[in-house]
């Protein structure tokens, strides 16, 4: 059963994760066994609030985050964070919309992302809404999932070009990591992806 029958208390689930993780599988994975219809990507969020934003934020989000570094100088780890949290902090004033709309109307939600950056988030959102992030600590493994993902989630979107720029996303999953342990946000290291996905489900059968 999807909403727990004493609290009504719908599952408003917010999956974060670089890129080759696991995001869409196990988000469909709980979407499945917990009942929930109504499953977001925020890589089409993006592509939503792309043509709507203002001038400046357009051109933000006009190169792809591996790219956004070079918006503050030279590339280090520095400025790869740098673009990383600029796109993110216009793309969750959005997210955080969606997800208050969700609790506030008990509506069972599920969305991924890459730009899991918790301070980002109102308090409310962090307060409602279940989060967690999805790792994968062998960059090896990371890229091997890239690779094969068009097998099973991205058919027409080869993992190559993201698993050249593994290093740069790596960097951005490091910062989130941070975060997460800052905030209180579990985490699950996704190297063997069945037995990742029964520990979150037994995680959110717990709270829901």
């Amino acid at each position: 059963m999807a909403v727990n029958e004493t609290n009504r208390k719908a599952p408003v689930i917010l999956i974060g994760g670089i890129p080759g993780v696991g995001k869409s599988s196990i988000s469909g994975y709980i979407a499945r066994n917990l009942g929930i219809d109504l499953v977001l990507s925020g890589d089409y969020l993006r592509e939503f609030a792309r043509p709507i934003l203002s001038e400046e934020n357009r051109e933000l989000l006009g190169t792809s985050v591996y790219e956004a570094w070079q918006r503050f100088g030279q590339e280090n780890e520095e400025n790869i964070r740098k673009g990383f949290l600029a796109q993110g902090e216009v793309l969750n004033k959005g997210l955080n919309a969606v997800l208050m709309r969700a609790v506030r109307n008990g509506e069972p939600l599920i969305v991924e992302t890459l730009y899991f950056i918790p301070s980002q988030f109102g308090r409310e959102v962090l307060e409602n809404v279940t989060s967690l992030y999805l790792y994968i600590s062998k960059k090896e493994v990371n890229s091997q999932r890239l690779q094969e993902r068009e097998k099973y989630t991205h058919y027409n979107s080869p993992g190559k070009r993201l698993s050249d720029q593994l290093d740069r996303y790596r960097v951005m999953m490091d910062y989130s990591l941070i975060e997460c342990r800052e905030y209180g946000i579990r985490a699950f290291d996704n190297l063997v992806y069945t037995d990742t996905r029964e520990e979150i489900i037994q995680y959110l059968r717990a709270l829901y």
